[in-house]
């Protein structure tokens, strides 16, 4: 029987953040993280539901703690801030 999780899932809105997230792990830690590209998490090995809130989160993120290899790398290299798109009111 599987323990439950620190907190439960989030809910996705967009998958495009996951698959960024999931890139970016890839990119900068391909020995890590790109062993097995058709793997759960899109070859990283994380769930989807971390992959998508991965840049909000922190190092020492509990959601984290199954995931040594990952809490590790968010230490060294945090994931980068979100751009913000200017919105129309910004436009006006």
């Amino acid at each position: 029987m599987s323990q439950p999780s620190a907190a439960p899932p989030r809910k996705m809105r967009c998958f495009t953040r996951a698959v960024k997230n999931a890139r970016y792990l890839q990119e900068h830690a391909p020995d890590t993280f790109a062993k097995h590209l058709t793997g759960p998490g899109m070859g990283t090995g994380l769930p989807v539901e971390i992959l998508h809130h991965l840049h909000k989160m922190k190092h020492d993120s509990p959601e984290l703690k199954p995931f040594p290899a990952v809490a590790e790398f968010l230490r060294k290299h945090p994931m980068p801030a979100l751009r913000r798109w200017p919105s129309r009111e910004d436009k006006q």
